[in-house]
């Protein structure tokens, strides 16, 4: 029994460790941009980061949130635009086309949600609730 746990972990650990080294040379830069999400449902907290050297080039991320939602908050390490569009009432979706890696992650309610890695600067990432 002992034995397969501490295989079982081993495992567990060579998988993260494979899954972590294809962006672990970065030293990563982050922004915060908060959607106010509309009728009282709170603040969508954003995190959006890139590698260091890419913190001074533009790029935009196109989210879309439920109707009525606003942009409140948003730090400046990242040189990113933010663009709000109208979206479905129980999610927030973001894309990127930046050209080089981006991360993004997202916290709702006290709840960390997946974080998407975009190795190639493009993609979508969904969240709902």
């Amino acid at each position: 029994m002992k034995r397969t746990f501490a295989l079982s972990v081993l495992v567990a650990v060579l998988v993260l460790a494979t899954a972590v080294t294809a962006l672990a040379g970065f030293t990563w830069c982050s922004t915060d941009p908060n959607i106010k999400l509309p009728n009282g449902g709170g603040v969508f907290h954003l995190v959006v980061s890139v590698p260091e050297e890419y913190a001074d080039t533009p790029f935009t991320l196109d989210v879309w949130a439920p109707a009525g939602s606003q942009v409140v908050g948003h730090t400046s390490n990242v040189n990113v635009t933010v663009v709000l569009h109208e979206g479905p009432e129980d999610q927030v979706t973001a894309t990127v086309a930046a050209g080089f890696p981006v991360l993004l992650g997202a916290k709702y309610r006290g709840d960390v949600l997946e974080t998407y890695t975009f190795e190639d600067g493009s993609g979508t990432a969904v969240w709902s609730w």
